[in-house]
């Protein structure tokens, strides 16, 4: 199986990699981009050039680059949408320069719109994104489905990408998203449902990565706050059960749980590698 984190590029992109395999880490996710600032530093190509350089030499692959958070690639709100836009131009655009193979976007938010119009708003974003990016695939990201958000819906999620070639454009699942939108996968039995669903919906090529974190609300209270892994909600049956189904073995698998890498992103791995 293809295990990695979500790790900080504070110190740079060669520093992230060195990072990622102390961690004995095959698959690594980061942020090209301060998440929660508009404003963009200057970017370490040196670094991005290392990266698509060695990344598969070292067994790391996929590298994934997810959107940062103000984006909201669906928004009715011009200035907003347009915004949006113009970050994830400069945000895909890194991801490429460092060879990224996936790049992982949340729906977003359709506020007072429709959901038909929001899905339509973010086809034109992936549009948008697929004429100007061609080395790179997009993953839609299901959500647990708080307020007005897009995609905690399996049907919304096969609506947004079922136009799109499943090479460029799949999904990404995340396990506190699934509980918390109301899929019961604390046993092998509600995750068998639940794929069995999934599936029923979306293409089995479509499905290119799950993020992989606890949930600290319970079922169906469609909130996202993650804690570790088998300390919250979902507990360690369910990722027990989650690692032994064969339509995941090759599914990379990414944590996205709280605390340091190196000490409670370690602890995480190896519990997640202990089942």
């Amino acid at each position: 199986m293809r295990l990695g984190i979500h790790l900080s590029i504070g110190q740079g992109l060669q520093k992230t990699m060195e990072e990622a395999l102390d961690l004995k880490c095959n698959t690594v996710q980061i942020f090209a981009k301060n998440p929660r600032s508009w404003k963009a530093g200057a970017f370490d190509q040196k670094g991005a050039a290392f990266i698509r350089q060695n990344k598969k030499d070292q067994g790391i692959d996929p590298w994934v680059v997810h959107a940062t958070y103000l984006i909201n690639a669906c928004s009715p709100d011009d200035d907003l949408y347009s915004r949006s836009i113009s970050a994830l131009e400069l945000e895909v655009g890194r991801a490429e320069e460092m060879g990224a193979e996936f790049f992982v976007i949340h729906p977003g938010n359709r506020k007072k719109s429709s959901s038909q119009e929001a899905i339509n708003r973010l086809q034109d974003t992936l549009n948008h994104l697929l004429e100007n990016f061609h080395a790179i695939s997009f993953l839609v990201e299901g959500m647990a489905g708080a307020g007005t958000e897009l995609g905690a819906d399996f049907l919304e999620l096969s609506k947004i990408v079922s136009p799109f070639d499943p090479e460029k454009v799949g999904i990404c699942l995340d396990t506190c998203h699934l509980f918390g939108s109301g899929f019961d996968i604390r046993s092998e039995r509600g995750w068998r449902k639940t794929l069995d669903k999934f599936f029923s919906h979306i293409d089995h090529q479509r499905l290119g990565l799950i993020h992989v974190n606890d949930s600290v609300h319970k079922l169906g209270e469609k909130k996202d706050r993650h804690t570790h892994l088998g300390e919250g909600e979902i507990g360690r049956q369910g990722f027990e059960a989650m690692v032994k189904l064969p339509e995941l073995r090759n599914i990379p698998l990414i944590l996205e749980t709280p605390g340091e890498a190196r000490k409670q992103g370690k602890r995480n791995l190896d519990f997640l590698r202990s089942l």
